[in-house]
């Protein structure tokens, strides 16, 4: 099966990461549940999937690493702000973006990555999300992290993000979303 896949490790933010479709089985990079048969729109090996739903002005993303590393955190936040920027009013009328994360093959991160997406996240403007959904394994780590991130988020006028570890509630705030056939140009040609 032939799907989109981020090539090229360039983290610099003017540099525009270049997709191909290559042989995504061989590259042992499939999602997992519940996101297994949806149509891939980006992948990076430092952090995972991203799809896009433009009707639902939703950004979804899943991790495929252990271990969160700042690198993979750029990922994420070039993600989000790329979406930010080119739906930008499609997203302001929906009253923000819908973030949903799943975090589940984490099992831990650098202290330099939560202070990288944090600090991106104050970059942003106020109220830009209008519900985040992180799914997680049930460790204290992740109940720290989220202390901090909310603080952040609440700077914001951001509601908290609703931290989770049971997907398969978690999924049904998605279940009906339509995911958009092509992945969005800008998301297939996000910048790093």
């Amino acid at each position: 099966m032939t799907r989109l896949s981020v090539v090229g490790a360039s983290t610099t933010p003017q540099r525009l990461v270049i997709f191909e479709a290559l042989d995504h089985a061989a590259s042992r990079q499939i999602p997992r549940s519940p996101f297994e048969h949806w149509r891939i729109h980006a992948f990076h090996r430092d952090y995972g999937f991203a799809w896009y739903s433009t009707q639902h002005k939703a950004l979804i993303t899943q991790t495929t690493v252990p271990h969160a590393r700042r690198d993979g955190g750029r990922v994420l936040c070039d993600w989000i702000d790329v979406a930010l920027r080119e739906d930008a009013a499609g997203i302001d009328a929906a009253g923000g973006i819908f973030l949903f994360h799943d975090f589940r093959s984490l099992t831990g991160y650098d202290t330099e990555t939560r202070v990288l997406i944090n600090e991106r996240i104050k970059l942003r403007k106020p109220g830009y999300s209008r519900r985040t959904i992180m799914v997680v394994r049930p460790t204290p780590m992740w109940r720290m992290a989220m202390r901090v991130t909310d603080l952040t988020l609440a700077m914001l006028r951001i509601p908290p993000a609703k931290l989770t570890s049971d997907m398969a509630r978690a999924a049904e705030e998605v279940s009906g979303f339509k995911i958009d056939a092509a992945p969005p140009a800008w998301l297939a040609a996000a910048v790093y």
